[in-house]
Protein backbone atom coordinates (compact mmCIF):
# COMPACT_ATOMS: atom_id res chain seq x y z
CA UNK A 1 0.00 0.00 0.00
CA UNK A 2 3.08 2.63 0.89
CA UNK A 3 4.36 1.87 -2.83
CA UNK A 4 0.71 2.46 -4.54
CA UNK A 5 1.04 6.29 -2.86
CA UNK A 6 2.76 8.71 -5.07
CA UNK A 7 3.72 10.66 -2.26
CA UNK A 8 6.06 9.31 0.67
CA UNK A 9 6.11 10.70 3.82
CA UNK A 10 9.80 11.55 3.77
CA UNK A 11 8.94 13.83 1.14
CA UNK A 12 8.03 17.30 2.14
CA UNK A 13 4.62 18.40 2.33
CA UNK A 14 3.60 14.81 1.55
CA UNK A 15 1.07 14.58 4.29
CA UNK A 16 -0.52 18.21 2.94
CA UNK A 17 -0.63 16.71 -0.39
CA UNK A 18 -2.02 13.53 0.17
CA UNK A 19 -5.23 15.34 2.83
CA UNK A 20 -5.81 17.26 -0.25
CA UNK A 21 -6.36 14.16 -3.01
CA UNK A 22 -3.05 14.94 -4.33
CA UNK A 23 -2.79 18.23 -5.79
CA UNK A 24 0.25 20.08 -5.41
CA UNK A 25 -0.03 23.28 -3.09
CA UNK A 26 3.41 25.51 -2.68
CA UNK A 27 4.82 25.56 0.90
CA UNK A 28 5.87 28.93 2.68
CA UNK A 29 9.27 29.17 1.22
CA UNK A 30 8.05 28.70 -2.28
CA UNK A 31 5.72 31.29 -2.28
CA UNK A 32 6.90 34.25 -4.55
CA UNK A 33 7.04 37.41 -2.91
CA UNK A 34 5.54 39.55 -6.17
CA UNK A 35 2.69 38.05 -7.82
CA UNK A 36 3.56 37.13 -11.56
CA UNK A 37 2.98 39.70 -14.28
CA UNK A 38 1.03 39.06 -17.05
CA UNK A 39 2.68 39.56 -20.34
CA UNK A 40 0.29 42.00 -22.24
CA UNK A 41 1.09 44.16 -25.47
CA UNK A 42 0.33 47.55 -25.87
CA UNK A 43 -2.70 46.89 -27.59
CA UNK A 44 -4.02 44.34 -25.50
CA UNK A 45 -3.81 46.76 -22.53
CA UNK A 46 -5.55 49.75 -24.10
CA UNK A 47 -8.38 47.73 -25.53
CA UNK A 48 -8.95 46.40 -21.78
CA UNK A 49 -8.64 49.87 -20.15
CA UNK A 50 -10.90 51.15 -22.43
CA UNK A 51 -14.49 51.73 -21.34
CA UNK A 52 -18.20 50.18 -22.96
CA UNK A 53 -19.56 53.18 -25.20
CA UNK A 54 -22.24 52.24 -22.34
CA UNK A 55 -20.19 52.79 -19.62
CA UNK A 56 -18.86 56.44 -21.19
CA UNK A 57 -22.59 57.04 -21.55
CA UNK A 58 -23.51 56.50 -18.08
CA UNK A 59 -20.65 58.38 -16.62
CA UNK A 60 -21.26 61.08 -18.97
CA UNK A 61 -24.92 61.77 -17.54
CA UNK A 62 -23.80 61.34 -14.39
CA UNK A 63 -21.39 64.16 -14.68
CA UNK A 64 -23.62 66.43 -16.20
CA UNK A 65 -26.25 66.38 -13.68
CA UNK A 66 -23.45 66.67 -10.87
CA UNK A 67 -22.30 69.48 -12.65
CA UNK A 68 -25.64 71.05 -12.88
CA UNK A 69 -26.88 70.46 -9.50
CA UNK A 70 -23.37 71.91 -8.14
CA UNK A 71 -22.72 75.00 -10.39
CA UNK A 72 -25.77 76.75 -8.75
CA UNK A 73 -24.66 76.15 -4.92
CA UNK A 74 -20.97 77.52 -6.70
CA UNK A 75 -22.49 80.53 -7.57
CA UNK A 76 -23.96 81.10 -4.14
CA UNK A 77 -21.01 80.76 -2.10
CA UNK A 78 -18.81 82.90 -4.31
CA UNK A 79 -21.60 85.94 -4.38
CA UNK A 80 -21.57 85.69 -0.82
CA UNK A 81 -17.76 86.54 -0.48
CA UNK A 82 -17.62 89.24 -3.15
CA UNK A 83 -19.49 92.95 -3.15
CA UNK A 84 -22.67 93.51 -4.96
CA UNK A 85 -21.10 95.69 -8.06
CA UNK A 86 -19.11 92.63 -8.73
CA UNK A 87 -21.82 90.15 -8.93
CA UNK A 88 -24.51 92.33 -10.43
CA UNK A 89 -23.29 91.18 -14.07
CA UNK A 90 -22.88 87.57 -13.04
CA UNK A 91 -20.83 85.79 -10.38
CA UNK A 92 -18.88 83.71 -13.02
CA UNK A 93 -17.22 87.07 -13.81
CA UNK A 94 -13.69 86.95 -12.30
CA UNK A 95 -11.47 89.56 -13.51
CA UNK A 96 -10.42 91.46 -10.08
CA UNK A 97 -12.12 89.81 -7.81
CA UNK A 98 -12.43 90.83 -3.95
CA UNK A 99 -12.75 88.21 -1.43
CA UNK A 100 -14.98 89.86 1.84
CA UNK A 101 -16.49 88.95 4.70
CA UNK A 102 -18.61 92.08 4.77
CA UNK A 103 -21.89 90.23 3.49
CA UNK A 104 -21.57 87.43 6.06
CA UNK A 105 -21.28 90.18 9.23
CA UNK A 106 -24.25 92.75 7.47
CA UNK A 107 -26.48 88.80 7.45
CA UNK A 108 -25.10 88.03 10.97
CA UNK A 109 -26.68 91.40 12.68
CA UNK A 110 -29.18 92.58 9.95
CA UNK A 111 -31.50 95.40 11.27
CA UNK A 112 -34.77 94.02 10.42
CA UNK A 113 -34.35 90.42 11.43
CA UNK A 114 -30.40 88.93 12.18
CA UNK A 115 -29.40 85.94 11.56
CA UNK A 116 -27.61 85.15 14.00
CA UNK A 117 -30.77 85.41 16.44
CA UNK A 118 -32.79 83.62 13.72
CA UNK A 119 -30.29 80.55 13.81
CA UNK A 120 -30.51 80.64 17.56
CA UNK A 121 -34.35 80.31 16.76
CA UNK A 122 -34.05 77.84 14.91
CA UNK A 123 -31.89 75.44 17.13
CA UNK A 124 -34.57 76.22 19.83
CA UNK A 125 -37.33 74.80 17.73
CA UNK A 126 -34.71 71.73 15.71
CA UNK A 127 -33.31 69.84 18.83
CA UNK A 128 -36.57 69.15 20.70
CA UNK A 129 -37.96 68.10 17.28
CA UNK A 130 -35.52 66.01 16.39
CA UNK A 131 -34.64 64.10 19.77
CA UNK A 132 -38.40 63.82 20.72
CA UNK A 133 -39.55 62.32 17.28
CA UNK A 134 -36.06 59.75 17.39
CA UNK A 135 -37.26 58.30 21.06
CA UNK A 136 -41.32 58.45 20.21
CA UNK A 137 -40.35 57.31 16.91
CA UNK A 138 -38.42 53.96 18.23
CA UNK A 139 -41.17 53.58 20.91
CA UNK A 140 -43.40 53.03 18.55
CA UNK A 141 -41.73 51.00 15.67
CA UNK A 142 -40.84 48.66 17.93
CA UNK A 143 -44.16 47.18 18.92
CA UNK A 144 -45.42 47.26 15.07
CA UNK A 145 -41.85 45.46 13.93
CA UNK A 146 -41.83 42.84 17.04
CA UNK A 147 -45.01 42.26 18.48
CA UNK A 148 -48.93 41.04 17.68
CA UNK A 149 -52.11 42.86 18.82
CA UNK A 150 -55.26 43.61 17.50
CA UNK A 151 -55.88 46.48 14.83
CA UNK A 152 -52.35 46.51 14.04
CA UNK A 153 -52.48 46.78 10.34
CA UNK A 154 -55.43 49.07 10.69
CA UNK A 155 -53.28 51.23 12.98
CA UNK A 156 -50.63 51.22 10.60
CA UNK A 157 -52.71 51.93 7.92
CA UNK A 158 -53.63 55.12 9.56
CA UNK A 159 -49.93 56.35 10.01
CA UNK A 160 -49.66 55.84 6.43
CA UNK A 161 -52.54 57.35 5.89
CA UNK A 162 -51.45 60.33 8.09
CA UNK A 163 -47.99 60.72 5.89
CA UNK A 164 -49.86 61.27 3.06
CA UNK A 165 -51.57 64.33 4.03
CA UNK A 166 -50.60 67.57 2.72
CA UNK A 167 -48.95 70.01 5.24
CA UNK A 168 -51.71 72.72 4.60
CA UNK A 169 -53.98 69.84 6.07
CA UNK A 170 -51.88 69.43 9.23
CA UNK A 171 -51.61 73.61 9.48
CA UNK A 172 -55.40 73.68 9.07
CA UNK A 173 -55.92 71.30 11.90
CA UNK A 174 -53.67 72.85 14.38
CA UNK A 175 -54.16 76.22 13.45
CA UNK A 176 -57.04 77.11 15.97
CA UNK A 177 -56.18 73.98 18.53
CA UNK A 178 -52.83 76.32 19.17
CA UNK A 179 -54.91 79.36 19.55
CA UNK A 180 -57.19 78.01 21.67
CA UNK A 181 -54.42 76.10 24.05
CA UNK A 182 -52.29 79.40 24.06
CA UNK A 183 -49.66 78.08 22.15
CA UNK A 184 -50.04 80.06 19.12
CA UNK A 185 -47.14 81.55 18.14
CA UNK A 186 -44.02 79.77 20.51
CA UNK A 187 -41.46 77.73 20.44
CA UNK A 188 -43.76 74.80 22.02
CA UNK A 189 -46.62 74.90 19.83
CA UNK A 190 -44.28 74.68 16.61
CA UNK A 191 -42.08 71.95 18.07
CA UNK A 192 -45.65 69.76 19.19
CA UNK A 193 -46.29 70.50 14.85
CA UNK A 194 -42.93 69.12 13.69
CA UNK A 195 -43.38 66.32 16.30
CA UNK A 196 -46.48 65.10 15.12
CA UNK A 197 -46.13 65.90 11.38
CA UNK A 198 -42.90 63.70 11.08
CA UNK A 199 -43.62 60.87 14.01
CA UNK A 200 -45.19 58.90 10.47
CA UNK A 201 -42.43 58.88 8.52
CA UNK A 202 -40.24 57.74 11.21
CA UNK A 203 -42.47 55.23 12.68
CA UNK A 204 -42.25 53.69 9.04
CA UNK A 205 -38.41 54.11 8.45
CA UNK A 206 -37.22 52.38 12.15
CA UNK A 207 -40.09 49.38 11.64
CA UNK A 208 -38.91 48.23 8.67
CA UNK A 209 -35.25 48.37 10.17
CA UNK A 210 -36.55 46.49 12.70
CA UNK A 211 -37.66 43.82 11.30
CA UNK A 212 -34.42 43.28 9.96
CA UNK A 213 -32.87 42.06 13.65
CA UNK A 214 -32.76 38.75 14.32
CA UNK A 215 -35.17 37.41 17.08
CA UNK A 216 -32.95 35.08 18.53
CA UNK A 217 -31.64 38.15 20.06
CA UNK A 218 -34.32 38.95 22.01
CA UNK A 219 -35.65 35.14 22.98
CA UNK A 220 -31.85 34.68 24.62
CA UNK A 221 -32.61 38.07 26.36
CA UNK A 222 -36.12 36.48 27.69
CA UNK A 223 -34.36 33.23 28.78
CA UNK A 224 -32.12 35.37 30.74
CA UNK A 225 -34.68 36.99 32.36
CA UNK A 226 -34.65 40.33 30.73
CA UNK A 227 -37.81 42.54 30.89
CA UNK A 228 -38.92 43.89 27.42
CA UNK A 229 -37.54 47.30 28.32
CA UNK A 230 -34.69 45.99 29.25
CA UNK A 231 -34.62 44.51 25.56
CA UNK A 232 -35.59 46.83 24.06
CA UNK A 233 -32.69 49.64 25.78
CA UNK A 234 -29.94 47.42 25.99
CA UNK A 235 -30.66 45.48 22.38
CA UNK A 236 -33.14 47.47 20.40
CA UNK A 237 -31.89 50.97 20.59
CA UNK A 238 -27.90 49.84 20.75
CA UNK A 239 -28.34 47.99 17.07
CA UNK A 240 -30.48 50.88 16.26
CA UNK A 241 -28.19 53.58 15.98
CA UNK A 242 -27.24 53.61 12.52
CA UNK A 243 -31.00 53.93 11.72
CA UNK A 244 -31.66 56.43 14.48
CA UNK A 245 -28.71 58.43 13.06
CA UNK A 246 -30.50 58.62 9.51
CA UNK A 247 -33.41 59.71 11.19
CA UNK A 248 -31.96 62.33 13.09
CA UNK A 249 -30.35 63.89 9.69
CA UNK A 250 -33.34 63.46 7.63
CA UNK A 251 -35.56 65.08 10.69
CA UNK A 252 -32.75 67.96 11.63
CA UNK A 253 -32.71 69.13 7.90
CA UNK A 254 -36.43 69.20 7.68
CA UNK A 255 -37.15 70.90 10.75
CA UNK A 256 -33.87 73.67 9.81
CA UNK A 257 -35.17 74.59 6.20
CA UNK A 258 -38.93 74.29 6.96
CA UNK A 259 -40.74 77.34 6.03
CA UNK A 260 -44.50 76.51 5.39
CA UNK A 261 -45.35 75.64 9.47
CA UNK A 262 -43.17 78.56 10.94
CA UNK A 263 -44.48 81.36 8.47
CA UNK A 264 -48.24 79.94 9.87
CA UNK A 265 -47.60 79.23 13.59
CA UNK A 266 -44.89 82.05 14.36
CA UNK A 267 -45.34 85.84 14.20
CA UNK A 268 -43.56 87.50 16.41
CA UNK A 269 -40.44 89.15 14.68
CA UNK A 270 -37.74 88.12 17.79
CA UNK A 271 -38.82 84.77 16.96
CA UNK A 272 -38.43 84.20 13.23
CA UNK A 273 -36.18 81.66 12.29
CA UNK A 274 -34.01 81.13 9.27
CA UNK A 275 -36.02 80.24 6.89
CA UNK A 276 -38.18 83.10 7.76
CA UNK A 277 -35.41 85.55 7.63
CA UNK A 278 -33.94 85.14 4.50
CA UNK A 279 -36.72 86.90 2.71
CA UNK A 280 -36.77 89.65 4.76
CA UNK A 281 -33.19 90.63 3.21
CA UNK A 282 -34.10 91.38 -0.31
CA UNK A 283 -33.92 95.18 0.41
CA UNK A 284 -36.23 97.64 -0.46
CA UNK A 285 -34.76 99.26 -3.11
CA UNK A 286 -33.28 96.88 -4.82
CA UNK A 287 -31.78 93.14 -4.23
CA UNK A 288 -28.84 92.82 -2.03
CA UNK A 289 -27.94 89.58 -3.52
CA UNK A 290 -24.83 89.22 -1.48
CA UNK A 291 -26.26 89.82 1.56
CA UNK A 292 -29.12 87.06 0.29
CA UNK A 293 -26.58 84.46 -0.75
CA UNK A 294 -24.34 84.83 2.77
CA UNK A 295 -27.95 84.38 4.94
CA UNK A 296 -28.35 81.38 2.68
CA UNK A 297 -24.42 79.78 3.08
CA UNK A 298 -25.65 80.18 7.11
CA UNK A 299 -28.81 78.79 7.16
CA UNK A 300 -27.37 75.71 4.69
CA UNK A 301 -24.22 75.36 6.75
CA UNK A 302 -25.82 73.08 10.19
CA UNK A 303 -27.39 70.84 7.84
CA UNK A 304 -24.48 69.94 5.45
CA UNK A 305 -22.25 70.25 8.39
CA UNK A 306 -23.75 67.32 10.29
CA UNK A 307 -24.48 65.40 7.61
CA UNK A 308 -20.68 64.93 6.90
CA UNK A 309 -19.85 64.02 10.54
CA UNK A 310 -22.93 61.46 10.46
CA UNK A 311 -22.32 60.03 6.85
CA UNK A 312 -21.23 56.80 7.64
CA UNK A 313 -23.96 55.43 10.03
CA UNK A 314 -26.25 57.51 7.78
CA UNK A 315 -25.58 55.78 4.67
CA UNK A 316 -25.80 52.37 7.16
CA UNK A 317 -28.86 53.24 8.36
CA UNK A 318 -30.50 54.27 4.88
CA UNK A 319 -29.17 51.07 3.46
CA UNK A 320 -30.40 48.99 5.96
CA UNK A 321 -34.34 49.98 6.34
CA UNK A 322 -34.81 50.32 2.49
CA UNK A 323 -33.35 46.58 1.95
CA UNK A 324 -35.60 45.31 4.76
Amino acid sequence: MAEDNPFTPTEPGAETRAETGGQRYLSVDEIPDVAPSKELDWRTRIAAATPTAWRVLKYGVAIAVAVLWIVPFVGLFMASFRPLGEIIQGWWHLEGMTVTLENYRQAWTYQTAPMGRALFNTLIVTIPSVLVVMLLGAMAAYPFAKFEFPLKTTLFFLILLVMAAPPELVAMGNYNTLREIGLFDTYMGLILVHIGWGLGWVVLFLRNYLLGIPKELEEAARIDGASRYQIFRTIILPLSTPALVSVAVIQFTWVWNAFFFPLVFMRSPELYLAPQVLPLMRGRIQVEWGLMAAGSVLTMAAPVILFLLLERYYKRGMVAAVAD
